[in-house]
């Protein structure tokens, strides 16, 4: 199967505040690119959901805040076999930011094999 994904993710287990306009939700997350994250659990929210997230990354001093909205979910129990989670698409994201999320996500890639 091809991947699909546009971005390089890193694999994490980060904790994320959320909030949509009726609540304020706590859950991990379970990988991270520079274009969005997965958020693992069986609560999903529904799709074009906005939310708007808060997050820190290990190792980087700064903490995240950002827009985003559902663009997948995979609620349990599926028979799928993609685990249960959402997945988030950062929207507004500036540039700072996005480029300090990219340079984590490369310094966790595996080292390339000549």
């Amino acid at each position: 199967m091809q991947e699909k994904r546009e971005q390089p993710r890193a694999e994490v287990e980060i904790e994320i505040q959320y909030r949509t306009v009726q609540e304020f939700l706590g859950a991990y997350a379970q990988n991270i690119s520079g274009g969005g994250l997965f958020i693992r659990g069986q609560r999903v929210l529904s799709l074009n959901q906005p939310v708007r997230l808060r997050f820190t990354l290990p190792g980087v001093s700064q903490r995240f805040e950002a827009s985003g909205i559902v663009v997948w979910s995979n609620p349990s129990p599926s028979r799928s076999s993609l685990p249960s989670g959402m997945g988030i698409k950062f929207m507004n994201l500036d540039a700072t930011s996005k480029s300090m999320i990219e340079q984590f996500v490369k310094s966790k890639a595996p080292p390339t094999r000549p």
